[in-house]
């Protein structure tokens, strides 16, 4: 075969796309539209943050940066998606310690395996949950709850979203530290879940504190504690659990990642874990997710947010496997 000729084919494979996707150059990403995919229905925390995030990259990038919402089995639909799109770094997905870590400690068969097929880019942001109580229940503080739990055993019921929802690990993480028992109630979605809650068919809830935070102050629900490390700046008065219980590893926080299919090629990757780390570090995006209980992270590389991902994986592991919870 002569030069010319070999020269010729390469060209041919080019234009029909059949060289694989690493020999494309990666330097002039991104030069098309970037899908995002938030694996839960629209309106949610993650769905919020994701979206704030999806503006200012397109302003960044020069390049539509839209988000499309794929909601079912706990996030794994839409995720599979991800897992089965090209490793180009135009289809990227979204998601936290639900889907990534939970899902696999609590289901035995999943379409994909989370470590083995997505790679991890960054940290989006952190959300602090916080224990409210319906004003109905008979009891006014933590330990007051405490003490009315241990009375009676799995008759004070507690709402949560589902099965490894993050509301359920720190339901399952209360009743490990405290020795009580309460009555797991999952509802179909975070909405129906605080309807729950409101109504007095569940007497307990660890929602996001911003979701929970106008129902506060119109006295409808009562606060019991941040979930979290620190507390809120929304509420400074309120007590952390781990402060109450005298237990500093009680913390119950939300933290949600970038992540996309494996094989992406890596400067990639390091395109878009720049441009986030820009895009948090933005004054006006920091005033913004306070607004809404959220935190920006510090800045981490892909193999730093891997890492944090794998530490969560042990700590709910211990969770998941003293309370005996498997998913269907």
């Amino acid at each position: 075969m002569t030069t010319k000729t070999a020269a010729k084919m390469v060209l041919v494979m080019l234009l029909c796309g059949l060289l694989p996707a690493a020999a494309q150059p990666t330097n002039s990403y991104p030069d098309k539209m970037v899908r995002i995919i938030v694996p839960w229905a629209a309106g949610g925390n993650i769905d919020v943050l994701t979206r704030i995030a999806a503006q200012q990259l397109t302003r960044i990038w020069g390049q539509q940066v839209a988000v499309d919402n794929r909601g079912g089995a706990n996030g794994m639909i839409g995720s599979e998606s991800v897992v089965r799109a090209a490793p180009d770094g135009y289809t990227l997905l979204v998601d936290g310690l639900q889907t990534h870590v939970i899902n696999p400690l609590v289901f035995r068969k999943m379409p994909y395996d989370t470590e083995r097929d997505l790679a991890m880019i960054a940290l989006l942001g952190a959300v602090q949950h916080i224990l409210v109580a319906h004003p109905s229940l008979p009891a006014k503080t933590t330990r007051e709850v405490i003490a009315l739990a241990r009375a009676r055993p799995k008759d004070i019921a507690y709402a949560t979203f589902g099965t490894g929802s993050m509301p359920h690990m720190a339901g399952e993480l209360f009743q490990q530290m405290t020795g009580t028992v309460l009555l797991h109630v999952p509802y179909k979605g975070g909405g129906p879940a605080l309807i729950g809650l409101l109504s007095g068919e569940a007497a307990l809830y660890w929602p996001g504190i911003a979701i929970a935070t106008p129902h506060i102050k119109t006295g409808k629900l009562r606060a019991l504690g941040v979930a979290s490390k620190t507390r809120a700046a929304e509420l400074p008065d309120l007590p952390t659990l781990a402060e109450q219980l005298n237990a500093p590893e009680y913390d119950v926080t939300s933290v949600f990642s970038f992540m996309a299919p494996i094989r992406t090629p890596q400067p990639v990757i390091d395109r878009i874990n720049a441009s986030l780390i820009q895009v948090l570090a933005a004054s006006d995006v920091r005033k913004t997710y306070a607004s809404l209980g959220a935190a920006s992270p510090d800045p981490l590389t892909p193999e730093q947010t891997a890492g944090l991902l794998r530490a969560e994986a042990v700590r709910w592991g211990r969770v998941v496997n003293a309370a005996g919870i498997k998913g269907n």
